[in-house]
């Protein structure tokens, strides 16, 4: 089935912060009513749990419809932006769990896990990455998919028309200060990939392996979502012959887990590190990075 595609701004016409209130007040009259009305406490516990996973589904949405466009974002900070460059329909793949502030303990961290909102605790790589690249690198922006009913978390989004995506990427793309890739294989992400090479950007172009090792075992939340239609991650051996037919070069046996992946005036891999677990293992090594191609070419740091 093909999805409804529309384009500017995102106004959604659910009300949800309407619906989370109204939910969460259901949760709390279904547990009235077991405590105080007769309501058998399976069935009220039932209903607790139903209008309670609702609630935290409508604010989720909530703060979704709030966020700001990539207009938006760009207006108000003047540093040259990050693009984010994937695969529309593919952006759902969980890439790592919600960091948890350093510091806490093993009851604080049990504790923070058990209370947080569970469409925060899995993150795609976008929403994982945000907040270190938007404070350390750079506004984080990228074109919105058509058919995307809110704004998705992570890079704030502009949804051009279908005859001007191209443009709009060819204008941003030269003053980004940097490019950040999550691969799947896709005719629109090659067209976007080969202009990046056309145009001697490759050694600004960044690309990142999971938290979790590719073969390994992984958190059972993150397993399942990954099995999911349209949230499969791209195999390793699927993503090396497709940069390949790019002229990317990577390397044939995957990096392992938390690599940060360069590329170098030839368009080789440059693999910067590995065992990266939080958005600051990542971003790090990527500002080495960018701090050393500012150097050589005499850019402003921002």
């Amino acid at each position: 089935m093909a999805r409804r595609r529309r384009f500017g701004p995102r106004r959604p016409r659910t009300p949800f912060g309407l619906v989370s209130t109204l939910a969460g007040m259901c949760a709390l009259g279904s547990l009235a009513l077991s405590v105080f009305g007769g309501l058998p406490w399976g069935s009220g516990i039932r209903l607790v749990l139903l209008f309670g996973v609702a609630a935290s589904w409508a604010e989720w949405m909530r703060r979704r419809s709030e966020l700001p466009t990539a207009d938006q974002t760009l207006s108000e900070d003047p540093r040259p932006p990050v693009l984010f460059l994937r695969t529309f329909g593919r952006e759902s793949v969980y890439f790592s769990r919600k960091e948890l502030p350093e510091g806490l303990n093993r009851a604080q961290r049990t504790a923070r896990r058990l209370t947080e909102d569970r469409f925060e605790a899995f993150q795609t790589v976008e929403k994982f990455l945000s907040r270190e690249l938007n404070d350390r690198v750079g506004p984080f922006v990228a074109l919105g998919d058509p058919a995307d009913r809110v704004p998705r978390e992570g890079a704030s989004r502009n949804w051009g028309e279908d005859g001007t995506w191209e443009q709009v990427f060819l204008d941003l793309m030269p003053r980004s200060r940097c490019i950040v890739v999550a691969v799947h294989v896709s005719e629109g992400l090659a067209w976007e990939l080969a202009r990046v090479r056309e145009a001697d950007r490759q050694r600004r172009l960044f690309m990142f392996t999971p938290t979790y090792d590719e073969g390994g075992r992984v958190l059972n939340m993150v397993s399942v979502n990954n099995r999911l239609p349209g949230h499969t991650p791209e195999r390793w051996e699927r993503i090396v012959p497709f940069m390949r037919d790019l002229g990317y070069t990577l390397p044939e046996a995957h990096p392992g887990p938390g690599a940060v992946i360069g590329f170098g005036p030839d368009c080789e891999a440059v693999v910067l590190s590995t065992g990266a677990s939080t958005a600051s293992g990542y971003v790090t090594p990527l500002l080495g990075a960018l701090g050393a191609l500012d150097a050589e070419e005499g850019s402003p740091r921002p």
